[in-house]
Parts: C-alpha cells; structure tokens; sequence
C-alpha cells in the first residue's frame, strides 16, 4: 500500500483526487462525485477515492487496518493507498461490482430478498470469528471518550460510558429531569452487558454499505467504524435501519424504503445467524444501545420533530420501557 502525505489542500477536491489516482498511476477519468455523509467520495472506472473532513482520528488508518485482517469470504474493497493532506485523510480503494443493497431491494423478488439476508448473515458470522490482535481498539472512538475529546463523535460508545455521554447532552431543549431518568433507565440495564466475550464488529451495518451484484453480496463497505464489541451491537444499526431507513439515506438518493419494506430482516437474519439474538437480556442491551446512539444525535441534529428528531426517539424509548429499540 502506498502513503502520502501533504500540508495542505490548496486545491479543488475533485482535482485532488484526479491528481492523487495519476500519481498512483491509476486512471483518473471519468470521475464522477458520489454521496456521502462524513466524507468525500469520487468514482473512477475501476477505483474509489475518499477524502475525510478530518472530524474523526486516523478513521481511514484504521479502516485499512482493519481490510488487512479480513479473511477472502468477505468481500470488500481492497485498500490501494491511503495517506493524509493536513488533518484530513485519503484513502484510494478498488471499486467493486454492484449497486447498494438498498437501491435495488425494491425491485427483488421476496426469496432475492431471504437470500440476500442469508448472505448477510453468512459474513458476520466470519467477520464476527476474524481473530482480534492485542490492544486492537478504534482511535477515533477512543478520541473522542478521552479527556478532553469530543462526546459529539462518540458513535457506539460501550455501554459502561453513558455517564460521559449523558454529561454531554446538556444541550439547548434538553432538560436535567429528562436526562435524570434516561440515567435511571441506562443504569437499570446495565447488568446485562456483564460477562460477555468481544469479538470483531463492523459497526454501521445497513443496506447503503452493503452491495448487491449478480444475485450476491459481492462488497461489504466502511469499516471506520470497526471495533471490540460484543456481537449483537451488530444489531443496534441494522434494526433502527429496518425501522427508519431513511435515516440512513445519503445525500441525493432518490431511493424510497419505509419500514414494511424490511420488516421481514431480523427473522430472515435469525434463521441465518441466531447467536447475535441469543444474547442475555437482548431486549435491555438494545434499548442501551439505542439510547446512546440518540444521545450522540442530540449534537447534529435540531430537536424540533425533524426527520432525526434524537430527542423524540429517546422519549419515545423511555415510554415504551425500551421494547422500540427491538421492533
């Protein structure tokens, strides 16, 4: 793998990127520009160029890390360069085969659909056996849970750090009393998380990361946010995905998905991969990760009923004793 760093970026992103898949001697053209949420993304023919914002620490470092672990039944995109420009990073990826999963669900057949979920299942599991080096953690979640990091990037924070999370959510619409029995209902399940053996989880499983070709799963993408964790926090996406997926719909996607569209995923998945939903006490630890995720939200998102709307969710959590974090 090639590295490269620079100072500055002193000129247009989409010029950058040409300029950075020719010095790795790859073809720079067409390159088009491709949605996404935290950073920047540019097509080639045959590669991917992403440039970060610089928000999260060593994201890509760690992403490539993690690709270079994976075993050949997963199917992701092989790492080409990765390198910094200022604080933000790049990172120069093989473009695989295939549509996300989300866009082409609505044109599949209901046994495409099982079978796309089957597949699914079949890479956790692998993924979730993926032995974990020594001290493997994600730089920029520990970042953000140091002293003096930035609770706002805390995305799947472990549970044992809701006080940190729930000190940061003292946020403008958001009141004490409320945040006093989010506390009691986090701390009530607790014990749950006692006793439970990490293995490798992606983090962000949902359909926009998953692609579909030719009747298969042909690229699992985004391990930014790959870490140890126990593997049903596998879950915690995956489901609000089901429920809400256009949350999770990126800039510019035309797609519609409503959740009765996906309401069939977690049996499907169950019948593949049961040991995520055999935890202990599934139902509390899904409600803890639900709530924390939210609690992250109350940062980047207006507390005014919005398509978002953290605050609505984390109430209606608590109203319903946390038993919406699992339907």
């Amino acid at each position: 793998m090639v590295g490269h760093s620079a100072t500055s970026l002193d000129e247009d992103p989409t010029v950058f990127a040409g300029r950075l898949l020719a010095s790795l001697g790859l073809p720079d053209h067409p390159l088009v520009a491709a949605g996404g949420w935290s950073n920047r993304v540019w097509l080639a023919p045959a590669h991917v160029v992403r440039l970060s914002s610089g928000r999260f620490r060593d994201a890509f470092a760690h992403e490539a890390a993690v690709i270079a672990m994976l075993p050949p039944a997963i199917p992701t995109a092989r790492v080409l360069g990765h390198g910094w420009v200022g604080q933000r990073e790049w990172l120069v990826q093989q473009r695989l085969p295939g549509q996300p999963l989300a866009q082409v669900w609505p044109a599949l057949s209901t046994p495409q659909r099982r079978d796309a979920v089957r597949q699914l299942g079949t890479l956790l599991r692998v993924l979730h056996r993926v032995p974990l080096p020594a001290g493997f953690a994600n730089p920029w979640l520990s970042a953000a849970l140091a002293p003096g990091g930035q609770p706002r990037d805390a995305y799947h924070a472990p549970p044992s750090r809701y006080e940190l999370l729930l000190a940061a959510a003292h946020v403008p619409g958001v009141d004490t009393a409320f945040l006093d029995d989010l506390r009691a209902f986090i701390a009530e399940r607790l014990p749950a998380f006692d006793g439970l053996p990490a293995v490798l989880v992606h983090g962000d499983i949902h359909f926009y990361n998953l692609l579909w070709h030719d009747g298969r799963l042909s690229g699992l993408l985004d391990f930014e946010g790959a870490q140890p964790a126990v593997a049903d926090q596998e879950l915690d996406t995956l489901l609000r995905f089901c429920r809400q997926p256009a949350l999770y719909r990126g800039p510019g996607d035309a797609t519609v998905l409503v959740g009765a569209d996906l309401a069939a995923i977690p049996d499907w998945l169950a019948e593949t991969y049961p040991e995520p939903f055999a935890v202990p006490g599934l139902t509390a630890r899904l409600a803890v990760y639900d709530a924390l995720w939210h609690l992250v939200q109350l940062h980047h998102f207006p507390l005014d009923g919005g398509r978002h709307d953290p605050l609505g969710h984390l109430k209606a959590l608590l109203a319903a004793g946390g038993d919406s974090a699992r339907t």
